[in-house]
């Protein structure tokens, strides 16, 4: 027994070990990667004059989250330059975040957020979404963060739709394709989708509600992530709203359709 008795301490010392970890979950954006990955992708903007100064780097900030996921302070742990710094912060305050978790209560957590800032890798992925800079599409802006519901706003997100499309359901339908994985499978349904639509008239923080598999859910997220809008307005400035939309996947139909939900909470 005395042979036995290190293993079966040493066992137990490592199950307490992974016990403790399970126990706590860090926070993390309410957006998956693949959708976090897209939306710095189409939200990464450089400072004009850092490109022409050849300013790069990488852009690290430290944060705390209360128990809803708010963030509640932030700080520059590692800069670049003050625009640079500017431009990554401006991205950061949009990402919502799932709070940190401790035996499955939610928590107040830290954590970090980093930025990559490299002029080649700007220059391709301007060419790839075809466009350098992004330009507000209304003036002034609301700067407080607050969301938004369709409910709440004074006018509500009007979309920037191909001349050929008159509303946001036909624009969808233009460019869905029915997955070859779905069609096989004989998948059928909906994907519910709920965003922000920002100031800049970009979507974010894009979630899904109803998932249907077979790259439907995939399919959606994509269009989704390609609609620019004339934002929300309250008192005469433009804010952030928060949208959903349904679009249904049915072999042999003759349109899709999506439904907006006017339903939700601002935060």
């Amino acid at each position: 027994m005395s042979i036995l008795r290190p293993s079966i301490i040493g066992l137990f010392l490592i199950l307490c070990s992974y016990s403790g970890l399970a126990q706590y979950t860090e926070l993390k954006p309410v957006m998956g990667p693949k959708a976090l990955k897209s939306f710095l992708k189409h939200y990464l903007d450089y400072p004009k004059e850092e490109l022409l100064s050849n300013t790069q780097g990488t852009v690290v900030i430290d944060f705390t989250t209360d128990q809803t996921g708010k963030v509640i302070n932030y700080s520059i742990k590692k800069s670049i330059s003050v625009k640079l710094d500017s431009s990554a912060i401006s991205i950061f305050k949009l990402i919502l975040w799932k709070p940190a978790r401790m035996y499955g209560k939610p928590v107040s957590g830290s954590s970090n957020f980093e930025l990559k800032y490299n002029i080649k890798s700007f220059r391709k992925l301007s060419r790839r979404r075809g466009y350098e800079h992004i330009i507000l599409p209304f003036e002034p802006v609301d700067i407080s963060g607050n969301i938004y519901t369709l409910k709440q706003v004074d006018t509500i997100p009007q979309a920037i739709l191909d001349p050929g499309s008159k509303s946001v359901s036909e624009f969808i339908y233009s460019k869905l394709t029915y997955p070859d994985a779905a069609a096989k499978l004989g998948l059928e349904g909906e994907v519910e989708l709920s965003f922000i639509i920002e100031t800049n008239g970009l979507p974010s923080n894009i979630i899904t509600l109803k998932y249907l598999g077979g790259g439907c859910t995939e399919e959606a997220t994509k269009i989704i992530e390609t609609i620019r809008w004339v934002p929300g307005k309250v008192e005469g400035k433009a804010v952030r709203t928060l949208y959903n939309i349904s679009v249904h996947f049915k072999k042999n139909e003759k349109r899709d359709r999506h439904i907006p939900n006017q339903s939700g909470s601002g935060m």
